[in-house]
């Protein structure tokens, strides 16, 4: 009778230590699916982050009208001109060449009213669709200077310094039309609008990396030409 119980008591331990190990086993295969599901949830809110940047294009849309004229682009330029000025000595009409500097700040940017551009999501990043960059304000004149290079003293200087400003000003409003088709003035536009969309994208909650920002004309610039 000893024999049979102790053979009872093996096959009871065996048995208890099959249902602990299944147990242990169970519990670990438990704790394993629980730790996966945690890292693609965590791995499905890092990739979320990388394409959470589309849902604020909207945004980004009316924040870029709101902020139109800060976003223009500035060149400031040293100009100048030989200008021919009818003078009057003793009533007798007569012509004097001048010498004309000044300097000429223009601002350059896009036309960001609502239905002028399009923000769209691409496999290589973000497109702004906008037409070439233009004029967005006169052009100030300032520091104008003169230098009668023929034809003796302005007889009348004031009168003359008032109409070789207004001729700076026309012709720096001319030189800015042109100026606009430049690579260097889109170059400075472009990046301007870019900088401030990314910079926009960045800092909105949840989004982890804003893609590559470029530039995509509706129309050909023209051809950048030389006021006369």
């Amino acid at each position: 009778m000893v024999l049979p119980r102790t053979l009872l008591r093996v096959a009871l331990a065996f048995t208890v230590g099959g249902l602990l190990a299944a147990g242990i086993v169970g519990w670990m295969a438990r704790e394993r699916v629980a730790l996966l599901q945690s890292e693609v949830r965590t791995q499905s809110q890092e990739l979320l982050g990388y394409t959470r940047y589309t849902s604020y294009l909207t945004v980004g849309k009316q924040s870029l009208a709101e902020q139109m004229k800060l976003l223009s682009a500035t060149v400031v330029r040293e100009e100048g001109s030989t200008q021919i000025i009818e003078k009057s000595v003793l009533g007798l009409a007569s012509t004097g060449v001048v010498a004309v500097t000044y300097t000429a700040e223009y601002a350059f940017g896009f036309d960001l009213a609502p239905g002028q551009y399009d923000l769209k999501a691409t496999d290589k990043g973000i497109e702004v669709h906008v037409n070439p960059p233009r004029l967005v304000a006169t052009p100030a004149v300032t520091q104008l200077r003169h230098r009668v290079v023929a034809g003796g003293l302005l007889t009348d200087e004031k009168a003359a310094i008032i109409r070789l400003q207004e001729e700076a000003a026309r012709r720096a409003q001319q030189q800015g039309q042109a100026m606009a088709s430049e690579p260097a003035v889109m170059a400075l536009c472009e990046k301007s609008l870019t900088a401030f969309l990314y910079a926009f994208l960045e800092k909105q909650p949840g989004v982890k990396s804003v893609p590559r920002i470029t530039v995509v004309y509706r129309q050909p610039p023209k051809a950048a030409s030389t006021a006369q």
